[in-house]
């Protein structure tokens, strides 16, 4: 029996098909990116409202470098749906087309980076929150729903993630100041853990949504589903092993714990898994077909 996972609108291709693992690839790529750039600038955000002396200055964030790698991981998608439509002779693709938007927002945020406009660029980056969010999967089980959903799932996650990695950058820079390192780390943990919390609501939100309990072992999808839940609770623990490790007094030059240095590549580990799951087809039936609501609304 062959599992097929849909690329694009209704190209499908087999598990086994490159293209499959350069799709994955791709959008663990752009995720990666869109968390570097808006996590990183949430994160120097956050490290600002640090209330005790700042021993010294706060490493810029790769928030540049970020947008940069989206934009060539989305253009990377755009040539892979650019080849779908040529192999099933399709005349387009949403996914191609939501590709090259979010080509346009992250070379737009870069360009205002570049110009040293963080905020603009803050709002060119969550434009593809937003494009993401008209692709997931869950939109096209319940239109509208199932894109706010995705905003409010992978908003919180990209800012997780991108806010562990300037924190620790941060942390590393600070790490002859073991008193006011732990300060900040403890400062992001208060944040991740109401970001964590939001990510976890919507993650089983939307596993609801996307996969029905009976297929949750059966599919290829469920199956995936399950190891990103995994990866997610195992960076949970590290999590709580680094708040544990903040009630030791570390020696100067120590840096952050092990624990939440493992959490960070850990985190990376769920972007390559949901990048994955991106790719692969859910089970769920569509509650309504995406288009059948766009053409009522036209007709009104």
């Amino acid at each position: 029996m062959s599992v097929t996972i849909l690329l694009s609108d209704g190209a499908a291709a087999r598990l086994s098909d490159p293209v499959t693992w350069e799709t994955a690839l791709a959008r663990w790529l752009l995720f990666a990116g869109l968390s570097v750039a808006l996590g990183g600038l949430a994160g120097r955000g956050l490290a600002r409202q640090y209330k005790g002396t700042i021993p010294v200055p706060l490493p810029a964030p790769w928030a540049l470098r970020g947008s940069l790698l989206g934009a060539a991981a989305s253009a990377w998608l755009a040539l892979i749906a650019a080849g779908l439509v040529h192999l099933s002779r399709l005349s387009s693709t949403t996914a191609g087309a939501i590709a090259g938007i979010e080509l346009v927002l992250f070379l737009i945020a870069a360009g205002l980076l570049r110009l040293r406009q963080p905020g603009l660029a803050v709002l060119a980056l969550l434009g593809v929150v937003a494009a993401e969010g008209v692709r997931a999967h869950p939109e096209t089980i319940i239109p509208v729903v199932g894109a706010l959903i995705t905003y409010c799932h992978l908003l919180p996650a990209a800012i997780w993630a991108g806010m562990l990695c300037y924190v620790l950058r941060a942390a590393m820079a600070w790490r002859y100041h073991p008193a006011d390192m732990r300060g900040l780390i403890r400062l992001y943990a208060t944040a991740a853990a109401w970001l964590f919390a939001v990510l976890v609501i919507t993650g089983v939100i939307s596993a609801l949504v996307l996969v029905p309990l009976g297929s949750l072992l059966t599919t290829t999808y469920g199956r995936v589903l399950i190891v990103k839940a995994v990866l997610v609770a195992a960076a949970a623990g590290l999590a709580v092993a680094g708040r544990v490790w903040l009630r030791h007094r570390p020696p100067p030059g120590a840096g952050p714990a092990l624990a939440t240095k493992v959490e960070c590549g850990t985190i990376a580990a769920v972007l390559a898994v949901t990048g994955l799951l991106t790719a692969l087809t859910p089970p769920a039936a569509p509650v309504r077909p995406a288009a059948a609501i766009r053409q009522q609304a036209l007709r009104r």
